[in-house]
Parts: C-alpha cells; structure tokens; sequence
C-alpha cells in the first residue's frame, strides 16, 4: 500500500519536476514476463524515480546493504520494494547474506516481477559509464539456471540522460535499449558459469553505453559543453532537418562525440586551433558576464524574442500574482532544505524532487482544509488543482522577465558598440564558420572510408 501511494506521488512528482521528457523505444519492455533493468547511475535515487515512471512497471530495486542497518530503514526500505545487497569494500561481515538476497530476486522473477539494478554500484554525474560489476548477470542467470533456463527473464538496459540532474525544470531522456534475452546463455553457462557471468557482464555493459550520451575521455567533457553551446543549433539549422526526436538528437551529439575524438587523431592542429577558439569565446563570455550582471549569453545565442517575451510579460502578470502568492513559500522551503542536506551533487536533484513532493503536498492540504471552510468545495477542488500549474507558470514568468532585461541590455549594449560585445559577436561567426568546415572535412572522410 505505501508503495503504491509513493509510486503515484512520485510519478506527479516526476511530471511537475522535468521541463521535457522524452521516452524512447518503451516497446521493448515485454508485458507478462520477469524483466531485469540495467542502466547507468548518474542522479543517485532520482534514477530509479525516473525509471518507474517511464517503464509503467512496479519496480523491486537492488540497494547497498548499509542503508539497512537501521530497524526503521530497513523496516520502510522493505515496503518500498528495496533489496539489500552487501558489498565486500564496506560490509565484508554481512556478504554472506548476499546468497539468500540472490535466491529472493531468483523468486521474484519467478512471480514475473520487474527489478530494476545498476551495475555501477554508485551514481556520480558524468557522462560516461564507470566499471560495470557482475552481479547483476549473476542473479539473471543463476535465476534462470535454478529454474533450467524457461523463466523467459529479459534483460532491458537503459540510459539515463538528463540535461541537468540538479536543477528544477531541466529534461530528462529515458533510452530502452534492446532486450537480451538471457535463455541464449544457456549453453555457455553449463560449460562455464564464470566465463558466462563475465560475457554477460561484458554485453550489459556495451548495451547500457549505446543507451546513452557517452563521453569516454573526461578531456573531451567541456569540449562537447561547449559545442552543444556555440555551434550545435547552428549545426541543426544547416543541415534543415528539423526537429529531431531525442533519441536522433543523442545519436547526433554521440556522433559529435567520436568526431572530436576523430580530429583529435587525424588533424591534431585543427582540433587544437578549434578547441582554442572555444576557449577563448567561453573566457570572453565569463568576463562580461562578470562585469555585467544582466548580461546573459542566450542572448547572443539567439534563444530570444523580445517582443514575445514582452506581450508576454504583459498579459502575464496575474497569473504570475496568484502562482507566486501560493507556491513562494514552499518554493524556497524546498531549496533551503535541499542546500541544507545536499553533501554530493549526484543527491540535490534527487533531494530536491523528493523534498519538493512532500513540501508542496503539505502545503496544498493545508489550502484546501482552508479554503475548505471559507469557499464551496467544487472551487476549492478546482483552486487547489492549478496551483501547480500556477506555480509552474510563475517560475517561467519570472524567467521571462529576466529575458527582457537581458534581451534590452544586449541591445543598449550593440548600439553603443560596445567592443567586448563586438569580439563576442565576430569570434562566435568565425568558430561556427570553422566548425562547419570542419563537419564537412570529417563527412568527407567517413564517406571516402565507406
């Protein structure tokens, strides 16, 4: 029952929580059949949030034993579907219990359940898939092999790729990738059970890193930040093909991702000169900025329309009173608790999600018993119900006014030429002219190696 009524709170929660989200190939979660996912880690217990929602599956979830020390925790931990599993580094007393907590998965499957694991063991925000362990392809086939390999358990990697785990109102990508089914491992793993845990292993791994955004050199992280910033939306407009899905937008950035790798191989000058480019723009940004605090450099990215956002702004405003009057005090409770607690940055969205869910929950029960009293009850019911939205339209609104000021600022600032605006201006036309050139020579080059 508790889970049940957390599993909806936190699906509201995740609707409320994600500016766009975007799920791709949900076909390929088979129904009526035991499911094991497997995805990378980067937002701690946001992920398995995230996960729930998008697959539409009731989740058992694999956790690290040490959260269960406690009577309590493990007591609540229990009811929300969580697993413990002990890991030799932190527990190596209790990794016994690991052979009873294998054989309670194996039942699971059996009762045609979903378990959701990551094999990374520990979430951290990156773009890359750190060391995936073998436990996950242990309990899949010592599952299938307590039950001579007919469960029929699929196994579905997943990637999680999120604009900003951190912030409010970001986006959030879910990649179902193709399903393993783990019955083909059956001959192998009678011959050699270790061998096959590893090829497994080997093979969850390589499917969870198609699933995602993948930057394997830590090196090339702000390089890639920094196109997606310069010259990725200049990119899309020239090849004029339209709004792309998200998953044909991750295909494109992994593309872009082996094309730095390419240049850096084949044309180390270019990719150098280029990456300098970069640099520089992004250091001539961050000193204006610094100067002038209403200087934001969307605005130079064209990613605003003046006259929109004034109108806008405009016939905005009461709406924007309303939501503000009713969600500013939960709004900032959230961030004072979220910064108050916070002590990885793999946590605060994760915190913020879940401090935010029962923040405004409370907040909003509190109105209705309220206006409960004062107002007949189909307006308390209505009232209460658009206060998230509300809300939501009063964060965009006050981000909207930022816009204009911006927006206003940059202009002040073109018409009294100012020279660092100028340099800003002409660097960003040359690094999008030499990047184009660059796509070309490196389509070239792929075409020519076909």
């Amino acid at each position: 029952m508790i889970y049940r009524i957390l599993e909806f709170l936190l699906k509201v929660t995740v609707f409320f929580y994600f500016k766009e989200r975007y799920v791709s190939n949900r076909p390929n979660i088979p129904k009526g059949r035991p499911v094991m996912f497997v995805s990378n880690h980067p937002g701690a217990f946001m992920d398995p949030i995230v996960i729930t929602t998008f697959s539409k599956k009731s989740m058992y979830f694999i956790a690290r034993g040490e959260s269960f020390k406690n009577k309590f925790a493990a007591y609540f931990f229990k009811l929300i579907h969580m697993i413990p599993v002990y890991r030799k580094e932190q527990t190596p007393e209790l990794t016994h219990k690991n052979k009873a907590v294998f054989g309670a998965c194996s039942k699971h499957f059996e009762k045609g359940r979903a378990m959701l694991i990551f094999p990374e063991g520990t979430s951290k925000i990156e773009p890359r898939l750190r060391k995936v362990k073998s436990g996950a392809a242990r309990i899949a086939l010592g599952a299938e092999a307590q039950n001579d390999f007919n469960l029929d358990l699929i196994i579905i990697p997943v990637g999680l790729n999120y604009s900003n785990p951190k912030d409010f109102r970001t986006n959030v990508h879910v990649n179902f990738g193709d399903p393993i089914k783990v019955s083909a491992y059956q001959e192998a793993y009678k011959n050699d059970s270790f061998v096959t845990a590893k090829t497994l292993t080997r093979d969850i791994e390589s499917s969870i890193k198609a699933q995602m955004l993948l930057i394997e050199k830590e090196e090339d992280d702000k390089v890639f930040e920094q196109i997606q910033s310069v010259y990725f939306k200049e990119m899309l407009d020239r090849l004029k093909v339209g709004k792309l899905t998200a998953a044909e937008e991750l295909t494109l950035k992994n593309e872009v991702i082996i094309a730095i790798d390419f240049f850096k191989n084949k044309f180390p000058d270019l990719s150098i000169r280029l990456s300098q480019m970069l640099k520089e723009y992004s250091v001539k940004l961050r000193i204006v900025q610094s100067k002038y605090t209403m200087f934001d450099h969307k605005v130079v990215e064209g990613k605003t329309s003046l006259i929109a956002n004034v109108i806008g702004g405009v016939f905005g405003f009461p709406l924007f009173f309303v939501g503000a009057l009713f969600n500013y005090l939960p709004y900032r409770l959230v961030g004072y608790f979220t910064n108050r607690f916070t002590q990885r940055d793999d946590f605060t969205g994760a915190l913020r999600m879940v401090i935010g869910m029962f923040t405004f929950l409370f907040t909003y029960i509190i109105f209705f018993f309220i206006g409960f009293n004062f107002i007949s009850n189909w307006i308390v019911v209505s009232g209460i119900a658009s206060l998230p939205f509300l809300g939501l339209f009063s964060l965009g609104y006050l981000k909207l006014i930022n816009r204009v000021k911006a927006e206003l600022f940059f202009k002040k600032m073109i018409l009294t030429e100012n020279s660092s605006i100028k340099k800003i201006l002409a660097l960003r036309v040359q690094i999008i002219e030499e990047f184009e050139e660059a796509r070309l020579l490196y389509n070239k080059m792929e075409v020519n190696k076909d």
